[in-house]
């Protein structure tokens, strides 16, 4: 019965994989290659008849069996819908408060924020903008770093990103702050040894100070406060899920901090010290 069962369930996922793949094929056929639509249409009849037609044939087959692979899909589907649904979520309300460089300046103007010396690497996910997290840690910390590099890592869909273009430094138009982008392809290795990824940032940074006039006082400051110390500071954020939320948003963002308090942090993989790593934690309101 079991052997059945399981030979029954291969059929139907076999030929639903045939059948899907023909479709996704179509599609790229039409938006990615271009392809003219005679041939595009000549293809798509073809195989969509014939596997139609065997899919036909098996789809009986479900209640004995073949109900098994769509349960499977359907909890896998589930997984997914709802990191997407929660990831679009935050990211949503990180573009509609993120910080600028303006606000950023404004914050710093405060004389209440002291600047304490060091060096300080900020991670954020935001590239145009700042992450909302920054001003809650210094409107409750009262502090800023000296020197602060605003750290992003970038996915880019290519096997491997050419080692003079991994990162990506600039300066953001206050004293003491830059930014810097860490890009890598699905074929890179994020781990590095926590003083060399250091290193290999300032160095960046050195090259980039040095295009401007009066660079020296600026790169002095830059060692000094590395050797001072580093401190790697990361936001760790959560949804505040209200009586005025939805039925859904409570379901799906319940379900999406579960499965973001089982992901891991990718400051292991660049092996930043644990002594020297600050988790700052935030609320986003959903």
């Amino acid at each position: 019965m079991g052997y059945a069962t399981s030979l029954i369930s291969k059929r139907v996922v076999v030929s639903l994989v045939m059948l899907i793949t023909t479709i996704l094929l179509t599609l790229v056929m039409i938006m990615i290659w271009r392809t003219p639509h005679v041939l595009v249409a000549l293809y798509f009849f073809t195989f969509f008849i014939m596997e139609g037609v065997y899919v036909s044939a098996v789809v009986t087959k479900i209640p004995e069996g073949g109900w098994l692979p769509f349960a499977i899909s359907f909890i896998l589907a589930f997984i997914m819908f709802g990191w997407f649904y929660g990831r679009q979520r935050k990211f949503e309300y990180e573009m509609n408060y993120k910080i600028t460089i303006e606000d950023l300046g404004m914050l710093l103007s405060n004389p209440e924020i002291q600047r304490v010396p060091g060096l300080c690497f900020f991670y954020s996910n935001i590239q145009d903008g700042l992450t909302p997290i920054l001003g809650h840690y210094i409107k409750n910390m009262r502090s800023w770093h000296k020197v602060t590099v605003f750290t992003t890592l970038r996915y880019l869909l290519v096997a491997k990103v050419p080692q003079n273009e991994r990162i990506v430094v600039n300066k953001l138009g206050l004293s003491g702050v830059y930014g810097c982008v860490i890009q890598y392809g699905y074929a890179d290795s994020l781990n590095r040894e926590g003083e060399d990824f250091v290193t290999q940032i300032t160095e960046c940074l050195r090259n980039e100070i040095q295009k401007i006039s009066g660079y020296e006082e600026e790169i002095a400051e830059l060692e000094h406060a590395k050797l001072i110390g580093v401190v790697h500071v990361r936001g760790k954020t959560r949804f505040h899920i209200g009586n005025k939320v939805g039925w859904f948003d409570k379901i799906m963002l319940a379900f999406y901090q579960v499965l973001h308090g089982n992901c891991r942090s990718a400051l292991p993989a660049l092996a930043t010290p644990l002594t020297q790593r600050i988790e700052v934690g935030m609320l986003y309101e959903a």
